[in-house]
């Protein structure tokens, strides 16, 4: 994704606190999405890592990630990080990080075989930064342009993207 190679086009919009919101979840379709949900990205670097390591477990959710939703044959919802969560709960949870139920088994397979995040929702639209830093929001795309917020976290090389929303 041209995003993470810093492709995007970005403009610094300031500093921001931990659970400050900083976008809306775009309502229905978008460019690249069949419907409302944040698309999480923690990038150390050039490279991504997988969200559930950094964000807090314990929380109530639904997994919707396979062939239903609580399903058995769904990605695994297993956070065991200390962040909280960009958006409240009751988190529904459609796509994990990695080689997901999707990428096996939808015809997403045929557009990617690795997500480098995870896709979640709820009914709240609000989208709070996990970590103080600095907020960028930024577009990538050219016809379709996929709108996102990224926060540069000033304690360490982490940066957080939200795909998918409005600022």
């Amino acid at each position: 994704l041209g995003i993470i190679a810093g492709k995007g086009v970005e403009t610094e919009i300031g500093k921001v606190s931990e659970g400050q919101r900083i976008a809306s979840v775009i309502q229905g379709a978008s460019c690249n999405s069949s419907g409302a949900h944040v698309h999480f990205i923690v990038k150390e670097g050039s490279n991504t890592q997988n969200p559930f390591n950094f964000l807090k477990g314990g929380i109530d959710y639904e997994n919707c990630s396979g062939s239903s939703c609580g399903s058995p044959d769904g990605d695994p919802f297993n956070p065991i990080g200390s962040w909280n969560w960009p958006i409240s709960p009751r988190i529904q949870f459609s796509q994990g990080y990695g080689s997901t139920w999707a990428t096996r088994n939808t015809w997403v397979k045929s557009i990617y075989t690795f997500h480098n995040g995870i896709d979640i929702s709820s009914a709240s639209s609000e989208v709070k930064a996990v970590r103080s830093g600095t907020l960028f929001q930024g577009y990538y795309g050219v016809g379709c342009l996929l709108r996102y917020v990224r926060v540069d976290h000033d304690d360490s090389n982490f940066d957080t993207l939200y795909l998918h929303v409005n600022y």
